[in-house]
């Protein structure tokens, strides 16, 4: 079973993850599951929402975009909180595989700012922040090897680099090398798949699909010229089949997942598969229910507890039992020893104590150490006049075998026999105490049996749940004009810009002749355009009559100051104009640049001056939906249920939980209201 991404793998992934590009980190969260770790990256893709990015470290490596629910943990460990730190509101800029390696770089940058978030999918895996100066701020975990540290502080290194990649295998430069490869004198007696998997650092299963693409086999050793030959063709044609023929896929094994691919595969063709429209899908549903399904397998039940409680107990008393044992044994054979060479005992003994009358310790220590060479003497390991005690170094034979030696230590107070009774008396003691652990352990083994049995029953029954403990989010399918603020005013679509891209966005893409064009008189303040939808009977500014277009256009420009940077600054108005979108270029002045986002307006421009800060959220009804959004007051009342919002000082976090309260009888999450919320903070009006 497939546990891990391969550089092949990846490759693709990485490819696929360029649409998180332009997101902004807003959370990030690190799990602990029986696998391993899985850090979770919350970010928001303009015109497109929130996704959570989730990488796999430990048994499962592997890194994806999420619609799975996980149990994110209240407190988050350090590492999650350092990120939160570093990266909060800093935009993706970049996102690239190293090497063809299993290292992914994802770079994020605000102005001077930046940071590299580097993962590593190989090992154990690892997630490790850098600075711009590639110095390591913190790894999830501290690692070291004799060519490279990953510890804070230092500089981070990459691993060695490969001489050749899919991206050089055009060059006749590159066949030379992989003919060379095979030349290697350490290469001579391996199977040419292990060639191939080393050169290009591949899984085992596609450099055997590289073997089985040019028809070799596998196991083949010191091959030819020709089949040299062949085998760079084959690697030809599978990297072919990377870049141009995807068809990800869970492969099947008896209805189970068993792995996952790219590609297909010869090796597999004749399982079953489950396709997908892209690769990060794919392995969202492999690796996200398999993960979860392990977890849930993980939980521990109140008998399963206990079941472990008594598997600690158990072992606990067998280790008892060992050590008694051993002690056992070894005391009976101390006092053996002391007995099987009781003469000799007793003498060193009284011939110890007869010195002591007459001579100091260190004398008597000096005369055991120059008479090492007798007999009796040279017995004697040392003295330890504190303890009273005294190590001999004894010899023992049972006739059945090998003599035993031995040190033993003795009490100097004591003559032979006594030392050899304390260790008699010893082993009897252990003797005791090993009875008694056999009849723990019985009584222990039948315990644990019948807690298994139960456990056997309840583990069925959760069995049963795991499907509908697996939660993937529904992702709400949005209109084209929830990329953008929007509103509707006298049955008028009104959109907005949220940030530079949508500006651009909504200018060129969306922005038709008819149409109105509102800017504040702000810097960074979005554009807000009056959509003129003839099918849907909406009449030009000219069309309607003077009291008809004086609402329109004064509800429209509370609308606009209201969603630019004046609600963050909590002013009370400002200026507004309106201009017809053929006033509008990307055009600068001679000399000039225009930044993403911005345009020349050119021509008369009609200002709404003071235009107040204005605004409700609440429920409409429009395409055939209940939608949520914003609108000053006067059009908010218009709509299903409303409550009416100030500029203010409450988190947002707080606010959406009380928006969510207020709106609870509709569908509506987190998002929907984020997305339509005003820069800046704000509260409900009271």
């Amino acid at each position: 079973m497939k546990t891990e991404l391969t550089n092949v793998d990846i490759f693709v992934a990485v490819q696929e993850l360029q649409q998180i590009i332009n997101g902004k980190l807003d959370k990030a969260f690190l799990v602990n599951s029986q696998q391993g770790k899985e850090l979770i990256l919350k970010i928001h893709i303009p015109e497109v929402g929130t996704r959570e990015i989730v990488v796999g470290v430990g048994k499962h490596k592997y890194i994806t975009l999420t619609e799975y629910s996980r149990d994110k943990p209240r407190n988050p460990p350090s590492f999650a909180m350092l990120l939160r730190k570093h990266l909060k509101n800093i935009k993706i800029v970049s996102v690239e595989q190293h090497n063809f390696d299993r290292i992914i770089k994802i770079k994020f940058q605000w102005n001077e700012i930046e940071y590299i978030l580097v993962i590593e999918l190989f090992g154990d895996g690892n997630v490790i922040l850098l600075d711009k100066e590639n110095t390591i701020i913190l790894p999830l975990k501290i690692e070291r090897w004799s060519t490279r540290k990953i510890v804070p502080k230092e500089i981070y290194k990459f691993p060695p680099q490969r001489d050749l990649t899919p991206f050089n295998l055009k060059y006749a430069v590159a066949q030379n090398i992989f003919n060379e490869e095979f030349k290697k004198e350490e290469n001579r007696d391996a199977e040419c798949v292990r060639i191939i998997s080393r050169i290009f650092g591949l899984a085992g299963i596609y450099a055997e699909e590289i073997c089985n693409l040019s028809n070799m086999d596998k196991n083949i050793k010191n091959p030819t010229d020709e089949e040299i030959n062949k085998l760079y063709n084959g690697t030809k044609l599978f990297f072919d089949k990377v870049f141009n023929e995807k068809k990800p896929h869970i492969v099947l094994k008896d209805d189970k997942y068993f792995s996952i691919s790219p590609i297909e595969l010869l090796k597999y063709a004749n399982y079953d598969k489950k396709y997908y429209d892209n690769f990060l899908t794919a392995m969202d549903d492999y690796f996200s229910i398999f993960i979860l399904k392990t977890e849930i397998k993980k939980q521990e039940t109140k008998i399963q507890k206990m079941v472990n409680r008594q598997e600690r107990i158990l072992n606990s008393q067998i280790e008892s039992l060992k050590k008694y044992e051993k002690q056992d044994i070894e005391n009976k054979l101390k006092g053996d020893l002391i007995y099987a060479n009781y003469a000799m005992v007793d003498e060193i003994l009284n011939t110890i104590i007869s010195a002591r009358e007459k001579l100091e310790w260190k004398e008597i220590k000096k005369i055991v150490k120059q008479n090492k060479d007798n007999p009796i003497l040279g017995k004697i390991v040392s003295i330890n006049e504190k303890n009273g005690e005294i190590i001999l170094n004894l010899t023992v034979d049972y006739g059945d075998g090998a003599p035993i030696t031995k040190n033993v230590i003795l009490d100097i107070r004591k003559n032979a026999f006594e030392n050899a009774d304390n260790y008699y008396g010893k082993s009897k003691k252990f003797k005791h105490k090993i009875k008694g652990v056999h009849t723990a352990i019985e009584i222990s083994e039948k315990k644990l049996k019948k807690l298994k049995i139960q456990e056997e029953s309840e583990m069925e029954t959760l069995k049963e749940k795991e499907e509908t403990t697996m939660v993937k989010k529904e992702r709400k399918k949005r209109k084209w004009y929830e990329k953008f603020k929007w509103t509707v005013i006298n049955d008028y679509l009104v959109i907005a810009g949220k940030d530079a891209s949508t500006n651009e966005s909504l200018i060129k893409r969306y922005t038709e002749k008819d149409d109105i064009v509102f800017h504040t008189q702000m810097a960074g303040a979005p554009f807000t355009v009056i959509k003129v939808d003839k099918s849907k009977g909406n009449k030009t500014i000219e069309e309607l009559s003077e009291e008809e277009r004086n609402h329109l256009i004064s509800e429209t420009a509370k609308y606009a100051v209201s969603h630019s940077k004046a609600w963050k600054l909590g002013l009370g108005s400002a200026d507004v104009y309106w201009v017809k979108p053929d006033q509008i270029s990307k055009t600068a002045e001679s000399g000039e640049y225009l930044s993403k986002g911005a345009f020349m307006v050119r021509g008369k421009r009609n200002f709404i001056r003071s235009a107040i800060l204005d605004l409700g959220i609440g429920i409409i009804e429009y395409d055939g939906e209940d939608r949520i959004t914003t609108a000053p007051s006067e059009t908010v009342k218009n709509f299903k249920k409303y409550v009416l919002i100030k500029p203010a000082k409450k988190k947002k976090g707080e606010l959406i939980k009380e928006l969510k309260n207020e709106f609870k009888e509709y569908s509506i999450d987190d998002e929907d209201i984020l997305k339509v919320l005003p820069p800046g903070e704000s509260d409900i009006k009271k």
